[in-house]
């Protein structure tokens, strides 16, 4: 086993700086590898210990009496080149060096790094890192990052990092959240990107059954050509969402400080993205956001939006929103604007956004909610919904959840709520929890998913 596939599907593993302190990365690696099920051979590798954590441990590499396909390095940064010489004369088939102190941290790291390149070409051996927090795979139950991740969910998304702890931290919200709490396929955080990039986790993504939907987040790019063509074809078959920062000369350095990254002029990256047909997020909102709904939403046949609310004033700022997205407000047909005409007053006309919190009043919660919101699914001018309710007590009723649910599975057809209130709002939220149905956190966030989700597979 090469390449990616050992570093995403490895049948073995081994720790060279296992620890049996859990307080360490080569602790707290080894302990979330075996309390996370995976079902591989484990290796610890650490000349001052005979066992980690109930097995037996190994000086170096060379004593593991078979051949490992990963490798991750835990150790001290002048310590690391003479770890991946192992690796290298072992014959293991990827590294995932964790440790710090390389490209990042100026000419003496660069070389440092350049050196352990070297000696990965020259063998065949295939690395991520330095200066990362690890690989996941949640279909192979493989945590192997120093970032304690208790819990987790089984989906379509898999991302590629070019940071740590920009993985890290989201995905631990993620994984831990009560609701709404998407699924996760793979987790590659490259750190430095020393070896293994973008296009190689594409060409694996693109043919990985489990993998739904795709995610990049990219400081540096080795070959935009090399990406660009990679994307072009991949999107053809999955959605895929791209975040690069160093936008500006002034984020551009930071990213060098960060990552060791060197610039590109963003023009080319924004260009190169269009022709590819490929989404943009600019910040973790709308990179998490757009992975929300291209993980769990319908490809949608067009851009117009169709709005239900019971709050006015939201519904003026999604039009300003909308507009400013490039998505269009959908011109509800004769059908749906007699349907909504059955729940409004005689003196009012329907129209999009459909503020029907009269309606409410009029005819009841329940019958309010489900005639406004069946409509706009219903509506052959609608390609995407956007539920934003407000709840209070008295707006309550117990079937919220089964009347999202028929919507979801009898109309195909992309749906995103704001669902705003106390209790009321957090059930709410809970009966469709595993639904399929995003609640995002502000109208700003629900359109650009809508809008990214539209970039990325229309």
């Amino acid at each position: 086993m090469t390449g990616i596939r050992a570093l995403l599907e490895p049948a073995s593993i081994a720790i060279i700086g296992a620890s049996s302190n859990p307080d360490k990365p080569g602790g707290t690696i080894f302990s979330q590898l075996i309390r996370g099920g995976y079902q591989g051979e484990i290796f610890p590798i650490n000349p001052n210990a005979k066992e980690v954590m109930g097995r037996q441990c190994y000086a170096t590499l060379l004593e593991v009496p078979q051949q490992v396909d990963l490798v991750f390095i835990v150790v001290p940064q002048d310590r690391v080149e003479g770890a991946v010489r192992q690796c290298a004369e072992a014959r293991a088939g990827a590294a995932c060096i964790i440790t710090a102190g390389f490209s990042e941290s100026g000419p003496a790291g660069r070389d440092a790094q350049q050196r352990l390149l070297e000696i990965a070409r020259s063998s065949g051996l295939r690395m991520v890192g330095p200066n990362t927090i690890g690989v996941i795979n949640v279909d192979h139950r493989m945590m192997g990052s120093f970032i304690e991740f208790p819990n987790w969910k089984n989906g379509g998304i898999s991302i590629f990092s070019q940071s740590g702890i920009f993985n890290g931290a989201p995905m631990l919200e993620w994984m831990e959240r009560p609701v709404q709490r998407p699924g996760v396929s793979k987790v590659v955080a490259v750190g430095n990107k020393i070896d293994i990039d973008e296009v190689d986790f594409l060409d694996y993504a693109e043919t990985d059954p489990a993998t739904t939907a795709i995610g990049l987040y990219l400081e540096s790019v080795r070959n935009p050509d090399a990406l660009f063509s990679s994307l072009s074809r991949v999107r053809a078959k999955k959605p895929i969402v791209v975040m690069k920062s160093g936008r500006t000369p002034k984020g551009a350095a930071a990213s060098l400080l960060h990552t060791g990254s060197l610039p590109v002029d963003d023009a080319i990256i924004e260009a190169g993205l269009a022709a590819a047909g490929v989404a943009r997020a600019y910040d973790e909102e709308d990179f998490i956001g757009a992975l929300r709904a291209l993980a769990t939403q319908p490809k949608p046949k067009g851009r117009r939006v169709g709005i239900a609310t019971t709050t006015g004033a939201f519904g003026v700022l999604a039009t300003d929103h909308i507009a400013n997205e490039g998505l269009q407000m959908a011109e509800f047909s004769a059908d749906t604007l007699a349907t909504l005409q059955t729940i409004f007053p005689g003196w009012q006309a329907p129209a999009n956004p459909f503020d029907f919190w009269i309606s409410v009043g009029m005819k009841g919660s329940e019958a309010a909610h489900t005639i406004a919101l069946e409509a706009l699914f219903a509506d052959p001018n609608v390609d995407l919904v956007f539920g934003m309710l407000l709840v209070p007590k008295s707006a309550d009723f117990p079937n919220f959840g089964r009347m999202m649910r028929r919507l979801r599975q009898t109309y195909a057809k992309p749906c995103v709520l704001l669902i705003m209130g106390d209790d009321t709002a957090r059930r709410w939220s809970q009966e469709i929890d595993g639904d399929g149905i995003p609640i995002y956190n502000s109208t700003r966030s629900a359109i650009r998913a809508l809008k990214l989700l539209a970039d990325a597979t229309i």
